[in-house]
């Protein structure tokens, strides 16, 4: 009897599901539309169940098949034992159901006897480690209770300067000078209307103007840009401190705004290697999917 192991990353935008045969190699790839849960479980589900469909659909019946999920918002979602055991029974198969931080993970650790830490550094930013068989989350508490070290993180900080800066009767500063000028508004009063109509993503697109900035050698703006590297290389030193063990560590770099602005990942490194020893940094992100193929390929050897 063949036995296969399907991935699927289920995010905001897409849902990627491969299938591998036992040794992880591809076998099919398919793309569908969102399956996040926080948006709209109805439409999550029927999206995981035709990705689903559409990779076994040459699969002879006489096979074994395991389905490792993971979903963006997974806890969100209602009865979520009940769905996993609607596709066992649908698709004849083992079901396990995981976060899409937990298969970014496990792209990184695959099948090594090692340690990882992720640093997540994008619209917002999260932290992951692997901590012996567990993983545990640092930060990742939103735009209202954390996200530094983040492109919202620094639009906002930004923008904060202007306040001050207007504030305490200051001459502006010739950033907080393009940023008014970027953002439209002529009144600092008016920034409150910028931040509160508009989505996080939105805000946090004003960082790559910073970046800009800074790149022309504004000196304020590559103080803000490493400001954000400080914040998580302090999350990664504490993470590090959690982990039981301090051998064989990998330290994983992946977001758009970790690794392309200006200054972040250079403060990060520069102060990881004046606290932390025996570590690897890891600056070449794997498909998220491939993870989901090595934590199901460990499920299914456990049994």
């Amino acid at each position: 009897m063949n036995k296969y192991i399907i991935g699927i990353d289920g995010g905001g935008t897409k849902t990627l599901g491969v299938l591998f045969d036992i040794k992880g190699n591809e076998l099919n790839r398919v793309e569908l539309g969102f399956s996040n849960f926080s948006i709209d479980e109805h439409t999550a589900k029927t999206n995981i169940e035709k990705t689903i469909e559409t990779l076994i659909k040459n699969l002879d019946q006489d096979r074994e098949l395991f389905i490792q999920l993971g979903i963006a918002g997974y806890s969100k979602i209602k009865q979520s034992t009940e769905f996993v055991k609607s596709l066992e029974q649908k698709f004849n198969a083992t079901v396990d159901l995981d976060s899409d931080a937990m298969i970014a993970l496990y792209s990184v650790k695959q099948d090594q006897d090692v340690n990882v830490i992720m640093v997540i550094g994008g619209t917002g930013s999260v932290l992951m480690i692997n901590n012996g068989n567990q993983a545990n989350l640092i930060g990742g508490f939103g735009h209202l209770l954390g996200d530094e070290g983040s492109a919202y993180h620094l639009s906002i900080a930004a923008l904060k300067k202007v306040i001050e800066e207007k504030e305490s009767n200051q001459r502006l500063s010739p950033l907080s000078e393009k940023i008014l000028k970027e953002i439209n508004v002529f009144d600092y009063q008016e920034i409150k209307n910028y931040v509160y109509n508009r989505n996080k993503s939105e805000i946090a697109a004003l960082s790559r103007f910073v970046a800009e900035c800074a790149i022309e050698n504004d000196e304020d703006a590559i103080n803000l840009l490493i400001q954000e590297g400080r914040y998580l290389a302090k999350q990664t030193i504490n993470a590090y401190h959690r982990l039981m063990s301090k051998e064989k560590i990998i330290i994983a770099l992946r977001g758009g705004f970790l690794l392309n602005a200006p200054y972040v990942k250079e403060t990060l490194i520069k102060d990881l290697n004046q606290s932390l020893k025996d570590f690897v940094i890891d600056m070449n992100p794997t498909e998220p999917v491939i993870g989901a193929y090595y934590l199901g390929f460990l499920k299914l050897s456990k049994g």
